[in-house]
């Protein structure tokens, strides 16, 4: 009986060998090693050699774990995936690369996942997942790198990158994290033997990202990206309909997206820096809309019907804020729609529309920024994120002004951002995101309490990424196709897999619904 250990890797340009395979059979140790010889893959063991693939250009780099073998050759730049069984290589071509490939390290990620990293040569270091069983290969990301790295290893959390000048530099595995590159945390002397080698031991424990202190849900969809570079998308607003569902997107550079319930843009409505939005029912498949409008400094109001597949701009209510930034929405206790709207510099409004008019009623002053926020209609409530304190509850009947959950307590790191509330018969859980952390708390509302935490992963599986960053979100608790408990929609600020502008996430209510179900 045998069994197949990976062994060791190479991480170089010109590589010249990689000890690949080693087969330990019942009574002795073989010893095989995979060499490169210009464009010829061989297979060497105990003095013998035999060609296993020959390339039309030159063979460039070479990694090896277990039996997958990964290699790049020219011409094209194709990448290439293999595997060695009693001294016979399959292979077949992953595809040519829109870049060349000087460099590769690798490391298992999830079951039948390499997470994979190819150096350009050129300064790029592009984050790849492969599944090896269908050898499918998705695009995550791109890091921006010294040209002269040739070598990297992955250790649990970390890219650990060989910089001539600077030393070992890293930057995280996990694509929801920042992709900037610091300064390495110390290194084993295996590990730094191994950054500094043409090959070596490659620690097959090496399998899955860190855990966190609390769980990693995956996302069910997500919708097209936003048109606009950089900081864009923010804010979503969820509209139910008889037979379908909206979701409404904030590009916060040009205007108002309208995404259907497979995540594509169906309509957009260029109002400029329109930064928060929020949907209140009319009627069957019809919705008011309102929206925080930075350009024109309004409060933008939009029509919508879903059965008609019809949304537009019918007019807007001047504010004398300066910058106006969150919104949120709901109705008073007689029917009239109410619109809370704040700016940068702490100031919240609340507005009440009736008989076709718009009324300010009041306005409360914060020290400090807030954006996030949710009408709580059955207290009579409006909760409000201020970004570097905490959530407040103003109680709308009494003028009650509690700080119902400070940063200072643990549970959220600063930014507090978007709030919404879920509601499922007699119960309700308000959803903040904890922004500095790219995490998401749910809390039980009466008494109050935290029942969950989690992130929003990758799935590596269908290659689809998780969510960071996240500004603003958007819960239903209606049953939607696929989705019998409904959703959470989340902003993403680092939209992966891959590498493209801010766009919206959607995850399942039930997986949610199991991690609150496992507090009580």
């Amino acid at each position: 009986m045998s069994s197949i250990h990976k062994v060791c890797i190479s991480l170089l340009v010109a590589l010249n060998t990689a000890c690949g395979v080693v087969q330990h059979n019942d009574d002795a140790t073989l010893a095989v090693e995979l060499t490169t010889d210009d464009n010829r893959l061989l297979w060497q063991s105990t003095g013998q050699q035999q060609v296993l693939h020959q390339a039309p250009g030159e063979i460039e780099a070479l990694y090896v774990s277990g039996e997958h073998i990964l290699w790049g050759q020219d011409p094209g730049a194709e990448l290439w995936l293999g595997a060695l069984q009693e001294g016979e290589l399959n292979a077949a071509p992953l595809g040519a690369l829109k870049h060349d490939i000087d460099g590769i390290c690798a490391a298992p990620v999830d079951k039948g996942v390499l997470d994979i990293f190819i150096s350009d040569g050129d300064g790029g270091l592009y984050h790849y997942w492969l599944q090896t069983v269908d050898a499918t290969l998705t695009s995550v990301r791109r890091l921006n790198t010294n040209p002269d790295i040739e070598r990297c290893l992955l250790t649990e959390a970390a890219v650990v990158l060989d910089d001539p000048y600077l030393g070992p530099i890293a930057a995280q595995r996990d694509p929801e994290n920042d992709a900037i590159l610091r300064p390495a945390p110390p290194l084993s002397d295996r590990q730094s033997k191994q950054l500094k080698s043409d090959s070596f031991a490659l620690d097959r424990n090496v399998v899955a990202l860190p855990q966190h202190d609390y769980a990693v849900l995956t996302a069910s969809l997500e919708t097209a990206a936003v048109d606009s570079h950089g900081d864009a998308a923010d804010d979503p607003a969820i509209l139910v309909g008889s037979d379908n569902y909206w979701i409404a997107g904030t590009d916060k550079q040009k205007g108002l997206g309208i995404y259907d319930a497979s995540g594509a843009q169906i309509h957009f409505l260029p109002r400029g820096r329109v930064n928060n939005v929020d949907a209140i029912p009319t009627g069957d498949d019809q919705f008011l809309l309102t929206a925080s409008n930075r350009t024109e400094k309004t409060i933008d109001l939009y029509s919508a019907n879903l059965a008609k597949n019809q949304i537009e701009f019918t007019s807007a209510i001047p504010l004398n804020l300066a910058d106006p930034y969150g919104l949120c929405m709901g109705r008073a206790a007689n029917g009239d729609p109410q619109i809370f709207v704040g700016d940068s510099e702490g100031a919240v409004q609340h507005w009440q529309l009736s008989s076709g008019k718009a009324k300010m009623l009041q306005q409360w002053d914060f020290d400090t920024q807030t954006e996030g926020c949710v009408y709580d209609a059955e207290e009579n409530a409006l909760y409000v994120g201020q970004e570097e304190l905490g959530i407040w509850r103003f109680g709308l009947s009494d003028g009650s002004r509690t700080l119902v959950e400070a940063i200072e307590a643990g549970n959220l790191v600063a930014d507090v951002e978007g709030l919404d509330i879920y509601r499922r018969g007699d119960q309700r859980w308000l959803v903040a995101s904890s922004q500095g952390e790219d995490a998401y708390a749910v809390y039980a509302m009466d008494p109050w309490r935290l029942v969950a935490k989690f992130r929003i992963g990758a799935d590596y599986q269908r290659g689809l990424d998780g969510a960071s960053e996240t500004d603003g979100l958007a819960v239903t608790s209606a049953p939607l196709p696929g989705y019998p408990l409904g959703i959470l929609v989340v902003q993403d600020g680092r939209n992966r897999s891959p590498q493209a502008n801010q766009n919206f996430k959607v995850v399942d209510w039930r997986k949610i619904d199991a991690l609150i179900k496992t507090a009580h």
